[in-house]
């Protein structure tokens, strides 16, 4: 009687980590976003680092006037990219004091979720300003899973338009 309340036990936590562990919901995902939005802010690169698989790989089209440059990035690459602007926002930002510290906003446009709920695919808009100048716009196509809990990004595309300060 024993093995089988043991064996009831086992099926039940495979059954959490295989499937129920694995399945993510639009307040799951808006809510990791937000979290981002928040490591943001206390300038942690390591927490966007932690979201990343470790076979993470985005596409990043640049345009900045006449000029357009692709990127490759790969979880490391993009953690090296991300720690730096990280660094240069809090280095700005105690420079003037607080007055001019980046606004980054963020919004999910569409959420498509696969059939059991395991995967995902997420439209987003981002602007960045600085002391109301406008920097940067993108539009990102981000894929995620979610792994023992967390919802983690696998990777996308994105394009950027950079503007020079007048």
């Amino acid at each position: 009687m024993m093995k089988l309340v043991l064996l009831a036990v086992l099926a039940g936590l495979a059954f959490w980590h295989f499937d129920v562990s694995r399945r993510m919901d639009d307040n799951q995902i808006r809510a990791a976003y937000e979290a981002d939005a928040e490591a943001m802010r206390r300038f942690d690169a390591d927490a966007l680092c932690e979201r990343m698989t470790d076979d993470f790989s985005a596409e990043q089209v640049t345009r900045q006037g006449d000029e357009s440059t692709q990127q490759h990035f790969d979880k490391p690459g993009l953690c090296g990219h991300l720690r730096q602007s990280v660094d240069m926002m809090q280095r700005l930002s105690a420079a003037t004091g607080g007055r001019y510290a980046l606004e980054i906003a963020q919004e999910v446009n569409d959420i498509e979720l696969s059939a059991d709920h395991k995967q995902a695919t997420v439209q987003t808009v981002s602007t960045v300003r600085l002391g109301g100048m406008t920097l940067a716009r993108d539009r990102t196509t981000e894929h995620l899973i979610r792994r023992h809990g967390r919802i983690l990004s696998t990777g996308g595309e994105s394009r950027v338009w950079a503007y020079s300060p007048q």
